[in-house]
Order: structure tokens, then sequence, then C-alpha cells
């Protein structure tokens, strides 16, 4: 009977959040691009990088959506390149999610904070190579 790697959980629940986290993102981002007629014609606001159109946010929304879903499915094997992208998705994440703290949407924020730290002690602990030399 093959021997389980230390951590096996862990890496599976970062691998299963950063996952969800990717395809969330890939639907807002689908949706961003589906909704971006109806907001054009009930807005007279400009938006970043373009005025009135969503399209920019969408696609950007997208191809993170994707690449974090790519990461999260490259965890489950280990391989550096995604853990190392995976805790600086975490890490972004949980940066962000403290600007929402302050507002009605803090329960929403607190629940991001606490996924990405699992995210984050995950990766970091069980992730990374045992071989590679610590700095």
């Amino acid at each position: 009977m093959a021997q389980r790697k230390r951590g096996t959980g862990w890496i599976i629940t970062s691998g299963i959040l950063l996952v969800l986290a990717g395809g969330n993102m890939l639907l807002n981002g689908l949706f961003a691009l589906h909704a971006n007629s109806a907001i054009e014609n009930n807005t007279k606001s400009t938006l970043l990088f373009s005025s009135n159109n969503l399209d920019t946010w969408g696609w950007i929304y997208l191809i993170i959506g994707v690449i974090i879903v790519i990461v999260g499915l490259a965890v489950f094997v280990r391989a550096q390149w995604a853990v190392v992208l995976g805790l600086l998705a975490a890490a972004v994440e949980m940066f962000m999610a403290f600007f929402w703290l302050f507002t009605p949407y803090w329960p929403d924020a607190l629940i991001s904070i606490l996924l990405a730290g699992i995210v984050l002690y995950g990766l970091s602990a069980y992730g990374l190579a045992e071989d590679v030399p610590a700095a």
C-alpha cells in the first residue's frame, strides 16, 4: 500500500478552494461580458479602463479565473509552480478582503480572509518541496 505524503488533506482542501475561487471569478467574468449591454444602457458613470464598458473587466476576470482553476488542479499533484501561484493568489485575496471589513459586507470579508488563510497555511506548510533549502 502506498504511503500518503504528510499534509495531503491540507493540499486537497487548498486545491478545492482554489478551484472554487477560480470558478467563481470565471463566472463573474462571463456575467460581466454578458451584462455589458444592460449596464451600458442604464448608467452614465465611467468605469475603470473604459467608459461604460464591462468587457475589459469581464476578460480580466475570465482569464484570471481560468488561471486559478488550472493552478488549483495542479496543486493536487503538488506542482511547485502551482503552489507558488496559489500562495500568491491567496495572499492577494486576503489583502483585498481587508478593504471590505468596514462595509456592510464584512461577514463575507471575514469568510474570504478565513478561506484564504486556510489556503495559505495548507500550501506553505505542506505544498512546498521538502528538499528546497530555506532562505
